[in-house]
């Protein structure tokens, strides 16, 4: 490539996948009006929505290239695969539909991109901290701060700070393949892991996303989510198992189950604690000791309230 297109500025692209976001699309729409640096494109991919998000896009006047998309629901990998698809710019900037960007989000991310790789870094990503705001009222902070080579910080957590936070080189993201379609739970957390395996990831220290969690999340619905759960567990350790330690493989594999045991848990889900809870020990009998011994204690007060509840039926009888 000539000297010359590499000095050629560059542009991004916002990709939004879409279902059923009539309630939040314009507004999610406005705030990258409200950009000190707008994005040159956005793309909005309708992901089967049976409301009228679609239409809402159509008539949302924008300052930008603004193009919808559609297609049947196949998931959120696959709409972002979609709109990755259709764009051509240099960076890409993750947004889901009922998340918006603070007004200087895109100017202060590529600023940092620039002056990293004026140093020679190699940066893959650049994400943000986020204000989480639930729809029970709660709020949260997301602010873990990344700044160099995080491959193995991926085994005990997703430590970017919301998908909505990324924002990726779109020749970096096109070179993985994109997002595996193939999975409908923890998609961006696999992506980054395989973005961080290959290059660097770097975090600016501010809150430049506010990010909406509402009832259908994994916290509010784990039975829908927990097989998707277990779906990510096998494609990651089919890929990253032989690069990590057994104690490394254990770490990830509990770490993931004990996510949705604790949510059971605090659904009053016994059933399911107890399931989980021996899907974990056949990983390891350290589950006994993992995270403290939490998980265990959660796992023998749902045997006791099962049990008492076993007992009282039959009393009952």
């Amino acid at each position: 490539m000539s000297d010359q297109a590499h000095a050629l500025p560059p542009t991004v692209c916002v990709v939004i996948p879409m279902y059923n976001g009539a309630d939040s699309i314009e507004q999610t729409l406005a705030s990258l009006v409200a950009q000190t640096r707008l994005p040159d494109h956005v793309i909005v991919v309708d992901d089967g929505s049976t409301d009228d998000g679609p239409q809402r896009v159509r008539d949302f006047a924008a300052p930008f290239r603004l193009t919808l998309l559609q297609q049947a629901n196949e998931g959120q990998a696959s709409a972002r695969n979609h709109g990755l698809r259709h764009s051509e710019e240099t960076f890409v900037a993750m947004l889901d539909a009922d998340d918006q960007f603070r007004p200087q989000k895109l100017e202060l991310q590529l600023a940092l991109y620039d002056d990293l790789t004026r140093q020679g870094k190699p940066v893959g990503l650049i994400d943000c901290y986020a204000q989480v705001n639930y729809s029970d009222g709660r709020r949260q902070l997301d602010n873990l701060r990344k700044h160099g080579r995080h491959f193995y910080d991926f085994i005990h957590a997703n430590v970017v700070n919301g998908v909505s936070t990324a924002l990726v080189k779109r020749d970096v993201i096109m070179q993985l393949g994109g997002f595996d379609a193939g999975l409908r739970y923890s998609e961006d957390r696999f992506m980054w892991t395989r973005i961080a395996e290959h290059w660097e990831i770097h975090t600016v220290p501010q809150v430049l996303l506010d990010r909406t969690i509402n009832g259908g999340n994994m916290t509010a619905q784990p039975k829908k989510y927990y097989q998707n759960k277990i779906r990510f567990i096998e494609v990651y350790l089919a890929r990253y198992g032989a690069q990590l330690s057994k104690q490394q493989r254990t770490d990830f594999v509990l770490g993931n189950h004990t996510d949705f045991l604790n949510a059971f848990s605090r659904r009053g889900e016994h059933a399911e604690v107890i399931d989980v809870y021996r899907r974990m020990l056949e990983c390891s009998w350290k589950t006994l000791i993992f995270a403290n011994g939490k998980p265990t204690l959660r796992y023998l007060y749902a045997r006791a309230r099962t049990l008492r509840r076993a007992t009282a039926s039959t009393t009952a009888h």
